[in-house]
């Protein structure tokens, strides 16, 4: 099962979004991200986590960041150590690890293998966001094959968040129908009910705080599907601009700890912001 040569995946879009991004900002800011971005590797190939130590979950981010930044000596690093990785127990790192072996090419388990990660249930995490992982893993490894779609379809065509979701869960299942054919004006609306004006993208619509990882995703679900973002990106632009410190994005809700995920998130808005 090969996927459509004609599909590019999520994660690659990601890439793309994150490059647009490095394009906006002046060259000394892109330098600062650079020298932020190779000063969270390990020496053992992994990005750190908060912690500074090797982390499979920071790693993807890691991954992300420098293939937009042409990081090739850190990527080769990385390759090694995803290779060299046991078995994880923690779900996040096994759809971590999983994705970045997917774009390095690496050998994989087998489809039963794959398939019976999504119900291993070993370690409490939010189902939600495990099977967001999945689906990206998913959509890189077999493409848009139409007979696996149609079941994604159906399941999509009838689901709906609950009552009270995150901004992140909504955007997720905004590019999921997306990708699949469905309708998402109705999701876009949405998810511009977590926009706030002079606040940005919050995490649930009654906190009054904005936060730099629903800004990421909501505004590539919105970017993806099409949605005009004219009439919000001043507000957007204004968040961004707050929280760059030193060659990294800040979170935007009082967290002034600087690491590789809301570096992620950061560029990522911006990017999606740039054709605005």
């Amino acid at each position: 099962m090969s996927p459509d040569r004609n599909h590019s995946p999520i994660y690659r879009q990601f890439i793309l979004r994150l490059q647009a991004g490095l394009h906006l900002l002046d060259e000394a800011s892109r330098q600062e991200i650079m020298r932020f971005v190779v000063g969270r590797q390990h020496r053992s190939g992994g990005f750190m986590d908060r912690g500074e130590q090797p982390d499979l979950y920071y790693s993807l981010f890691g991954f992300w960041l420098a293939s937009a930044l042409n990081l090739g000596a850190e990527l080769n690093r990385l390759n090694d150590f995803v290779r060299d990785r046991k078995a994880e127990t923690n779900p996040v790192d096994r759809f971590a690890g999983m994705l970045i072996q997917q774009a390095f090419s690496q050998k994989k388990e087998g489809p039963f293998t794959f398939f019976r990660e999504l119900f291993r249930r070993d370690h409490p995490i939010n189902f939600s966001y495990q099977l967001f992982l999945f689906l990206l893993v998913f959509d890189a490894r077999y493409g848009k094959k139409r007979w696996l779609y149609f079941f994604v379809r159906m399941l999509l065509r009838w689901y709906k968040p609950p009552v009270g979701s995150p901004a992140s869960l909504v955007a997720a299942l905004t590019v999921a129908r997306d990708e699949v054919g469905l309708k998402t004006e109705k999701m876009q609306q949405q998810l511009v009910g977590y926009f706030n004006e002079g606040i940005g993208f919050r995490s649930f619509e009654q906190v009054e705080t904005g936060d730099m990882l629903s800004m990421g995703v909501s505004l590539f679900a919105l970017q993806k599907t099409g949605f005009d973002l004219r009439l919000i990106a001043p507000t957007c632009f204004k968040f961004i601009e707050q929280n760059f410190d030193q060659g990294a994005f800040l979170s935007g809700d009082g967290d002034a700890t600087r690491d590789l995920e809301y570096t992620f998130y950061g560029l990522l808005a911006l990017g999606c912001l740039a054709d605005d």
